[in-house]
């Protein structure tokens, strides 16, 4: 066993971008410009594909007509299979957050083959956002729906959303306390008298609401307004609902503990319910504390 610690999961000091000859670089473009301007991040923008005078000339026109062409940032040609690559020139600069177009819903098809977001945001080692409709006018980021699982990650989560909350100038940030039904099914099962289920089920919501608390002490929440909702569900599904719901702007969830596979597709992890209809924009927390790897 070999241990790895690398940097915290936040500020985003320097911010990757995938960039495609889509319909939709324009409007990632711009989005990257604003993302550039709120955490004051060093750019770098990768395009994988062979290199030709006439679309290099257009990149570099789009990136001067979007304010993107500081010396600081860099743009990469590089060649080979998009997302090996994006996550190899990832993790050697040290990245911090990957940006990626993603359709709100792909075919089922692509959906199971996998898009190059959606790749990304499984396998990526820094955090990566998706936006699910980029666009070259700015949009306010309102709310912001957080995950509150049970989890080690869930802390480094909740700071990065307060941290994106409060440089975007956030309404509010609701946490979402999913209570996995699995949980409740068995304390109001035969096992348990009525009176036994009900001081189990306060039992756990006792230390789910202290879990949150000291997670919410350690936050450097200031003014910005947070919020806690506890709602009975598969958790993931039910967090995918809700923002839906409440027309968040932005999901904030904790990246997955392994690399998802088909399997997960077919019965999925709790990040493939976000994956499968993007409700917002998406952003997935790799917390980047002390990792083991074989």
């Amino acid at each position: 066993m070999t241990s790895e610690v690398t940097k915290a999961p936040y500020p985003f000091q320097r911010i990757a971008v995938a960039v495609a000859f889509s319909p939709r670089v324009e409007a990632i473009l711009a989005e990257s410009k604003r993302l550039q301007d709120l955490f004051k991040a060093e750019m770098i923008f990768i395009h994988v594909g062979e290199k030709n005078l006439q679309q290099e000339q257009y990149l570099k026109h789009l990136l001067h007509r979007f304010g993107l062409d500081a010396p600081a940032n860099q743009l990469l040609w590089e060649v080979g299979d998009p997302v090996e690559v994006i996550i190899d020139k990832c993790k050697e600069l040290e990245v911090d957050l990957v940006v990626a177009g993603a359709l709100e819903k792909e075919s089922l098809l692509k959906y199971f083959l996998g898009s190059v977001a959606r790749k990304l945001s499984r396998r990526a080692k820094c955090s990566v956002l998706m936006l699910r409709e980029p666009d070259i006018l700015s949009k306010p980021v309102k709310r912001i729906v957080v995950e509150g699982s049970d989890h080690p990650k869930t802390v480094n989560t909740v700071d990065v959303a307060v941290y994106v909350a409060k440089q975007t100038h956030a309404d509010d940030v609701t946490i979402v306390q999913e209570s996995d039904v699995s949980k409740m099914a068995l304390i109001r099962s035969d096992v348990f008298s009525d009176e036994e289920s009900e001081e189990h089920k306060e039992k756990i919501f006792e230390d789910e609401n202290k879990r949150l608390d000291d997670i919410l002490k350690c936050a450097d929440c200031g003014t910005l307004k947070v919020n806690v909702e506890r709602i009975d569900g598969k958790p993931g599904y039910v967090i995918t609902q809700y923002a839906r719901e409440q027309k968040a702007d932005l999901l904030v969830l904790n990246s997955p503990d392994t690399k998802l596979n088909l399997i997960d597709r077919v019965f999925p992890h709790d990040i493939e319910y976000a994956l499968a209809d993007l409700p917002c924009d998406l952003l997935i927390v790799h917390s980047r504390v002390q990792e083991l790897s074989e």
